[in-house]
C-alpha cells in the first residue's frame, strides 16, 4: 500500500507540474500578445496624432489598405482633380518619389478647366507616406513660357538626347543666323561648331559651363555657355553675351602686366600683402634687395614669414625683444590707415627706408629703398659744410655769399659783426633786399649795398672791384670786392680800411705809396 500511495503521489505531482508549465507558457504568450497589441495601438495613436497637423487639409495615406480623411474635403476627389489636370504627370512623379524614396514635395496643381488650384504636399509620418491636399480656390493663370523666353535677349534652346534641336527662342535664332524657329529646327542650327560636342557631353552627365566665341553679324562675340540636363534626358542651353566683360578683363590684364613690368623696372623694392598678410605681388628689386629666391616668394609667404627669414639672414635691425617688435610690424595691418615711414639701420652699415601704406583692396604696400649711399653723402655734405663754415669764419674780412636767387647762402662772423647783424636774423637765408634794409636801419643809407646789388645782377661782378674803397654812412672806410662762384652764387668781401686810412692821414703818407 505504501508503494501504491507513493506511486500515485508521484503521478499526481508530475501531472500537476505539466499543467503548471502549460499554464505558464499560455500566460507568457498572452503577455507577449498583449504587449504587441499595446505597441501597435500606441503606434497607431502616435500616427493619428501626427496627422492632426493637417490643419484642415485632406489626408491620404499612400501604400496602405485604408485611407483616412481627418478634415477638409474628400481626399480622393482633390487628388483626382489634380491628377486629371494639366499637371497630372508632375503629381504622379512626386507620388512615386515619395513612395519609393521617401522624398518630400510641395506643389500646386491645376484642375482640368484651370478654374481651381490644389496645394499638395507629401511627407513621411512615422515611416508612412502621407499626402495632404487643400483647395486654394481660383487657379494661378497659366503662363506661356515660350513667349516669355522669346522676349529675353539671352539665347535659350533645348536639344534632345540625340543633340537634335527641339526648341529655341528668338534670340537663339537671331544669334545663329536662322530665320525663325522652324528653319532652325530643320537645319539643326548651332551657335558655333563646338556647341554640339558640348551638348553631347552634357547629355552624358558632364557639367558644362564654358566660354566660347561665335561670329554674330560678322563680329566676334564671347558667350558664357551653360547646359542643364532635363529629366527626360534632353539638355537646355543658355548663352550669355560677355563680350564687354571679356574685353574689360583683357584690358585689365594688360594693365596689370604693364604695371608689373613698370614696377620691375623701378630700383625701389615693392611688395604687396593682402588682408590675410600674404605676399600677393612683388618686383624684381624686392627679391634682389633681400636676396630672396623668387620661387620662395611665389609661394605667397606671410609678412611674418618674411620677417623671420630676414632675421635668419641678419637683415633686420637689432632688437632687444624681437617678438614685441614683430608684433608691432604685423599690427600695421590692423591700424595702418595712413602712410608710415621707418628707417632700418643694419649692423653691416646698410640702411633702408621702409614705407608702409594701406592698399585700396586691403592689406599693405611695402616699399624698401636702400639709402646707405644717400646717408653717406649727406654725412659728407654736412662735414664739408662744417669745414667750409670753419674756413670762412677764419677769414678776418666780412664775407657773404648770395645765391643766384639773391638769398644769403652763407656768411662768417666778421660779416655779422661788421654790419651789426644778429646771426639768428640771418639763419633763415634772407633775401638780399632784407639784408640791405637791416644794414641801412642800423648804419644808415649809403651806396655800398647798391654796389652789391649791381654786382649780384651783373654778368661780370669782378668789375665792381674797380670801384675801390668807399665810405660807409657811419664814416668807416670799406673796400668791396665780389667774385662769381661756379654754382652761380656771388661772394662779396668787405674789408674795413678805416684804421689804415686814419694812420695814413696822421703820418702824411698815401695809401698808394704804402
Amino acid at each position: 500500500m505504501i508503494f501504491v500511495i507513493a506511486g500515485l503521489a508521484i503521478l499526481a505531482g508530475v501531472f500537476l507540474s505539466a499543467i503548471a508549465v502549460y499554464l505558464y507558457a499560455r500566460l507568457a504568450d498572452a503577455r507577449r500578445t498583449a504587449q504587441r497589441d499595446r505597441e501597435r495601438a500606441k503606434h497607431q495613436i502616435d500616427f493619428r496624432d501626427a496627422l492632426l497637423c493637417a490643419d484642415g487639409e485632406a489626408v491620404v495615406v499612400l501604400g496602405q489598405d485604408f485611407q483616412t480623411n481627418l478634415a477638409g474635403e474628400s481626399p480622393n476627389g482633390l487628388l483626382k482633380i489634380a491628377i486629371d489636370g494639366p499637371d497630372g504627370r508632375r503629381v504622379a512623379t512626386a507620388f512615386a518619389a515619395l513612395l519609393q524614396e521617401g522624398r518630400e514635395f510641395r506643389l500646386v496643381a491645376r484642375s482640368q478647366d484651370l478654374q481651381e488650384a490644389i496645394a499638395i504636399r507629401g511627407k513621411t509620418v512615422r515611416g508612412r507616406p502621407v499626402v495632404f491636399a487643400r483647395s486654394q480656390g481660383a487657379a494661378i493663370p497659366a503662363i506661356d513660357f515660350h513667349t516669355v523666353l522669346d522676349g529675353i535677349a539671352v539665347p535659350v534652346w533645348v536639344r534632345g538626347p540625340d543633340t537634335a534641336l527641339r526648341w529655341s527662342n528668338r534670340a537663339f535664332s537671331d544669334t545663329a543666323s536662322a530665320t525663325g524657329l522652324q528653319r532652325a529646327l530643320i537645319s539643326n542650327s548651332a551657335l558655333q561648331r563646338s556647341e554640339l560636342d558640348m551638348a553631347s557631353a552634357a547629355i552624358e552627365g558632364a557639367n558644362i559651363d564654358a566660354v566660347r566665341f561665335a561670329l554674330v553679324d560678322g563680329e566676334r562675340r564671347a558667350f558664357s555657355m551653360k547646359y542643364t540636363r532635363l529629366p527626360d534626358g534632353a539638355v537646355a542651353g543658355t548663352a550669355v553675351d560677355i563680350t564687354e566683360k571679356a574685353q574689360a578683363e583683357g584690358k585689365l590684364r594688360l594693365h596689370l602686366e604693364a604695371t608689373a613690368d613698370m614696377l620691375d623696372g623701378l630700383p625701389i623694392a615693392i611688395a604687396v600683402f593682402d588682408g590675410e598678410q600674404r605676399l600677393q605681388s612683388f618686383n624684381a628689386a624686392y627679391a634682389k634687395t633681400w636676396s630672396f629666391a623668387e620661387d620662395w616668394l611665389e609661394t605667397h609667404p606671410t609678412h611674418g614669414d618674411v620677417l623671420d627669414r630676414l632675421r635668419e639672414t641678419r637683415q633686420l635691425p637689432e632688437q632687444h625683444d624681437y617678438a614685441l617688435w614683430k608684433a608691432g610690424q604685423l599690427g600695421l595691418f590692423e591700424g595702418c590707415a595712413r602712410r608710415c615711414e621707418d628707417y632700418w639701420h643694419l649692423a653691416g652699415g646698410r640702411s633702408f627706408r621702409v614705407v608702409t601704406s594701406p592698399h585700396l583692396q586691403g592689406g599693405l604696400v611695402v616699399t624698401v629703398e636702400d639709402v646707405s649711399e644717400s646717408l653717406r653723402l649727406k654725412a659728407s655734405l654736412q662735414l664739408l659744410t662744417q669745414v667750409q663754415r670753419a674756413t670762412i669764419d677764419a677769414v678776418e674780412d666780412g664775407l657773404a655769399i648770395f645765391g643766384p636767387d639773391g638769398r644769403l647762402m652763407s656768411f662768417n662772423r666778421s660779416f655779422s659783426s661788421l654790419w651789426h647783424f644778429d646771426q639768428n636774423e640771418l639763419a633763415d637765408q634772407p633775401h638780399f633786399t632784407k639784408v640791405a634794409r637791416l644794414a641801412e636801419s642800423r648804419i644808415g643809407h649809403d651806396g655800398i649795398w647798391s654796389m652789391v646789388a649791381a654786382g649780384i645782377a651783373s654778368n661780370e661782378p669782378q668789375r665792381c672791384n674797380e670801384w675801390g674803397k668807399t665810405t660807409r654812412a657811419d664814416g668807416r672806410v670799406m673796400s668791396l670786392s665780389m667774385t662769381r662762384l661756379p654754382n652761380g652764387a656771388t661772394m662779396a668781401m668787405f674789408h674795413d680800411l678805416t684804421d689804415i686810412v686814419r694812420f695814413q692821414e696822421l703820418t702824411g703818407t698815401s695809401h698808394a705809396a704804402a
